[in-house]
């Protein structure tokens, strides 16, 4: 099947018309520029490359303990690209993946090195009190009282 003229004229391989058709069917308002299609188009096209180069990239990871490198892409390997690119994570941030893996936060990739290193020392700080606490019995503030008034 061939180009189009509008993919020809983009330089995409992505639909040009139909990036158009869902985003008019998808918007309350039908009046959407001419040339908005080609944006889309473009964008969507530059997403999926960024994310599937990355996810390739940890799928041949071989620093990574316990993972064999290997040419297929599994959806970890998507995910992992996702989670640990702070621009991807900010794209995908409503999106809930199906693993069973623990999700970086993005803010750990978005702060400056000193307040990511203050965030980090706040949070270890509090696991440590937290552990420390946990063996010690807690006072209970909210005591009921044995002597009851009377009207």
């Amino acid at each position: 099947m061939g180009k189009s003229v509008n993919q020809e004229r983009a330089g995409v391989t992505l639909s040009v018309s139909r990036c158009g058709k869902l985003l008019r069917r998808g918007l309350p308002e039908k009046h959407v520029s001419s040339t908005v299609k080609y944006y889309l188009a473009g964008t969507i096209e530059e997403l999926a490359q960024q994310l599937l180069t990355r996810a390739a990239d940890n799928a041949q990871d071989t620093k990574t303990p316990g993972h064999t490198p290997t040419k297929r892409i599994h959806p970890t390997d998507l995910i992992k690209a996702v989670r640990h690119d702070p621009d991807l994570s900010r794209a995908f941030a409503g999106f809930a993946f199906g693993s069973l893996a623990r999700a970086n936060k993005p803010i750990d990739h978005i702060l400056p090195a000193d307040e990511a290193k203050k965030r980090r020392d706040a949070i270890n700080k509090r696991k440590a009190e937290n552990k420390k606490n946990k063996g010690k019995p807690t006072k209970d503030k909210a005591k009921p009282s044995k002597n009851k008034a009377t009207n």
